[in-house]
């Protein structure tokens, strides 16, 4: 599970410490400058079919699997190694019995020992067959356990959009066949993104169904890190009070049931709420019990991170000396398993307590390394901090070069000059390299601030994608089976008139009016989600025949011109610009109450432009559906590296002009059509 929080405002990245599989579930645990701790699940399937799986093949060999299952979960904490050679012993004898669960099973579970190695390619591989697996045998707890362990992989390489759609698929599953402590933790899983995100209001509501279905599944290890999860999204909400009490309830009930991991969040997140209070005896103690904890456990993310935290709290109480060890400890622990996110954070947290005591040379020390390990956005706050102290690094310094002077000064008149030249290079010395650093930080935030809008774009890019895939499903359906339904229909109807005399019937040929306008119904539909003619003829064509119908149909005029060689575009690019220019015809339908619209498109200077206008009523920008409705196409239209400019005012029509960039995205092929 994720501990989230004020990231943007410290800078400190997400980081996942441990995949625990007692109670079937994984956690991981992520730092924020607030020090809240939060889970993110990771689901692993039960021993016990949920009656989707086809039979074993005999009592005998399936408790032979389900013990071997057992063995190697016990070997997990002690001998990973071990673990791993036991379950692949089980694909083995599963294989030789055809009992495909037994190999699914031990497939999904090594993949959990290799994330615990960190040897996350291996994870996913195993991930993936075990996903088919369960496919094959129609297990469906076992296909959301694999959508949520591949989205915790995503998440631990930051690859979010990966993982919050792996969360999402998990969360369908779990949501169609009402597995009330799977869908527990898929609702934490999206909830924690959304944390991430920064939307903490959304991130709330998630958390809280989590706990619904948490009490709904009556397992008390799953309330507990609900909980907790909502602890730390209160957190962030700045409501400190609901969040302790929260993560005490979290803790009564990780008492009582003896979950391990979940004593050491709740004990760990207590501290940091009772370090931000300054009750520091409190704070020490309940971090010295997450200590205890985390040692039994044995991992080393885990162990890094939570001394890492608890030496914050020694700081914080300025045990310094206690602190230093503990920092230390985290370190070399984090250097062993390559932990960045925890290195970065800690060198952080040292800088930050020699600066406290007055060493500003090891405290700069320390924040270059910080630096050294860490990519996340660093914000005004920070860089602040590390402008401060490179200001008294270089002051002392200044001091020390004026103090040789003066004492040189003392000795001979002569060095005078030397003394005034020496100090007024070291100035400019200062002066350049401050000037340096700050358009060193200015570029990195340039930088940070372009990937943050590709990957937004990304993300876009590829709902749009899903959504065409969809239409293009749903239109082969319509036109393959629907359609020719209907067409066998008409024929056997058509059939029956010779035979039982019926041609002259009126309910005949009604009957047979409504099969044609059906067929006709179900072909344009299908046509609408798919455009044939986009794909066969391109974009200049498709729109061209898309306003001769609305025209006809909806009685509305729309004249449509072009101009230039207008060429084919690559597909995605087509199809985008089709559905835009159609959202914008569809809203002139609806709303505008024109009586002639006018679309008009050209190609110049490999730029593609698009005029949608029409003489309707138009809106205000008060008006909100038309806001929202815009704010969206926008968003489209940027995906595209577009632009678009909208002008409108109450009862003067509305002129959308669209400009889309087309180097490169030219094509000589013409796609064809998969269906007429």
């Amino acid at each position: 599970m994720v501990r989230s929080g004020d990231a943007a405002a410290t800078g400190i990245p997400f980081r996942f410490l441990k995949e625990h599989m007692s109670a079937h579930v994984f956690h991981m645990v992520h730092t924020n400058g607030s020090g809240y701790f939060m889970y993110l699940t990771l689901l692993i399937c039960v021993s016990i079919n949920d009656g989707n799986a086809r039979p074993t093949p005999t009592q005998y060999d399936t408790a032979r699997v389900i013990q071997l299952l057992d063995s190697a979960y016990e070997l997990e904490g002690t001998n990973a190694d071990a673990a791993l050679r036991v379950y692949d012993e089980v694909i083995v004898i599963s294989k030789s019995i055809n009992y495909i669960q037994g190999v699914a099973k031990a497939t999904h579970y090594s993949g959990i020992v290799y994330s615990d190695k960190s040897e996350y390619d291996k994870a996913l591989k195993r991930y993936r067959v075990a996903m088919q697996l369960y496919r094959s045998i129609h297990y469906s707890r076992g296909v959301g356990a694999c959508y949520t362990n591949i989205g915790n992989l995503y998440r631990f390489r930051g690859v979010l959009d990966s993982a919050l759609v792996n969360y999402q698929s998990a969360l369908k599953i779990f949501q169609h066949y009402r597995h009330s402590d799977a869908l527990s933790q898929a609702y934490g899983n999206v909830g924690g993104m959304f944390q991430e995100m920064r939307q903490f209001k959304k991130a709330l509501d998630y958390h809280t169904q989590s706990i619904a279905a948490a009490i709904e599944s009556h397992d008390s290890s799953i309330l507990s890190r609900a909980l907790i999860n909502k602890g730390t999204v209160l957190n962030d909400l700045k409501q400190p009070e609901e969040s302790a009490a929260a993560h005490q309830s979290a803790l009564i009930i990780a008492d009582a049931i003896g979950d391990t991991y979940s004593l050491v969040l709740a004990n760990i997140n207590l501290a940091d709420h009772y370090k931000q209070q300054k009750d520091y005896n409190k704070a020490i103690a309940y971090g010295e019990s997450a200590l205890k904890y985390v040692l039994q456990l044995e991992t080393p993310f885990d162990v890094a991170d939570v001394k890492r935290a608890l030496g914050d709290v020694y700081a914080a109480a300025e045990m310094y000396s206690k602190a230093q060890a503990l920092y230390l400890d985290a370190i070399t622990v984090a250097k062993d398993i390559n932990a960045t996110g925890i290195l970065a954070a800690t060198y952080r947290s040292m800088h930050r307590a020699s600066a406290s005591t007055g060493d500003y040379e090891r405290a700069y020390h320390f924040q270059q390394l910080a630096q050294r390990y860490d990519s996340t956005r660093l914000n005004e706050k920070q860089l602040s901090i590390i402008n401060e102290l490179e200001v008294k690094f270089q002051s002392l310094q200044k001091d020390e070069s004026i103090a040789r002077q003066k004492l040189e000064l003392e000795k001979s008149k002569q060095y005078v000059l030397y003394s005034i030249g020496a100090a007024v290079i070291l100035s400019l010395s200062i002066l350049l390299f401050y000037l340096y650093y700050n358009n060193k930080r200015k570029e990195h935030r340039r930088l940070l601030n372009e990937t943050a809008r590709e990957n937004e774009f990304k993300v876009l890019q590829a709902l749009m994608q899903g959504e065409e895939k969809e239409r293009v499903r749903i239109a082969s359906g319509l036109h393959d089976e629907v359609g020719g339904i209907l067409a066998a229909a008409k024929m056997h109807l058509s059939a029956l008139g010779p035979l039982h005399d019926v041609a002259a019937s009126p309910s005949y040929h009604n009957a047979t009016k409504l099969l044609d306008e059906a067929s006709s119904s179900v072909r344009k539909t299908a046509h609408n989600l798919m455009p044939e003619l986009l794909l066969t003829h391109g974009l200049d064509f498709a729109l061209r025949r898309y306003c001769d119908n609305i025209s006809n149909d909806r009685g509305l005029a729309i004249q449509y011109d072009s101009w230039g060689e207008i060429e084919r575009f690559s597909s995605n690019i087509e199809l985008s610009v089709y559905r835009i220019v159609q959202e914008l015809l569809n809203n002139m339908i609806k709303h505008s109450q024109a009586t002639e619209g006018l679309v008009q498109l050209s190609v110049q200077e490999g730029m593609l432009s698009i005029t949608v206008e029409d003489n309707g009523i138009g809106f205000t920008p008060t008006d909100a559906h038309a806001g929202m409705g815009i704010a969206s196409l926008r968003t489209r239209v940027q995906a595209l590296n577009g632009k678009m400019d909208v002008t409108t005012a109450s009862g003067a029509g509305v002129s959308v002009f669209l400009e889309f960039p087309i180097a490169g995205n030219r094509v000589a092929a013409v796609n064809k059509s998969s269906f007429d």
